[in-house]
């Protein structure tokens, strides 16, 4: 976490394991105290990160996918590469190497859908925010050294 001081951020580096760790508390208190309701909070929280980095102009109104990519694969660090593939009634986001691997294999271990996830909730927020456009989750399918995130649109 940097010191934000009007639109300018110091950067500082927080390892994974630490983020991993947070994310997975997070999520097994919310199915813990919330239940399935746990779904609503995820999309919120979602939509407020995006707020919040709108107004620090890190996520801008109409993105490529090349910059979504770069802002998850080099500005936030989540992932090596981010690969957007769009079609008539999906959009498949395939993270490679991504750096809460420890986060996103406790899940599956656990068989726990993620409410508050970077690659889910607030990836496809971003994606139709500057598309115009609305996702449902429609399937994760974890590979050795990534995973295939898959919405379908509505």
């Amino acid at each position: 976490m940097g010191i934000i001081s009007g639109d300018c951020v110091e950067k500082k580096n927080i390892d994974s394991v630490f983020v991993s760790a947070l994310y997975y508390g997070i999520n097994k208190a919310i199915i813990n105290v919330m239940g399935t309701g746990g779904m609503v909070l995820g999309r919120r929280t979602s939509h407020e990160m995006v707020g919040l980095l709108k107004d620090m102009g890190i996520i801008k109104d109409s993105m490529t996918d090349e910059e979504i990519k770069n802002l998850f694969s080099n500005t936030f660090g989540l992932s090596e590469d981010l690969i957007i593939t769009e079609n008539n009634d999906e959009v498949i986001f395939e993270v490679v190497n991504p750096t809460l691997d420890l986060f996103l294999k406790k899940m599956m271990e656990e068989r726990i859908e993620p409410y508050v996830c970077p690659f889910i909730h607030l990836l496809s927020t971003i994606y139709t925010e500057t598309r115009d456009c609305n996702l449902m989750l429609r399937q994760v399918i974890p590979e050795n050294d990534r995973a295939k995130i898959i919405f379908k649109k509505i």
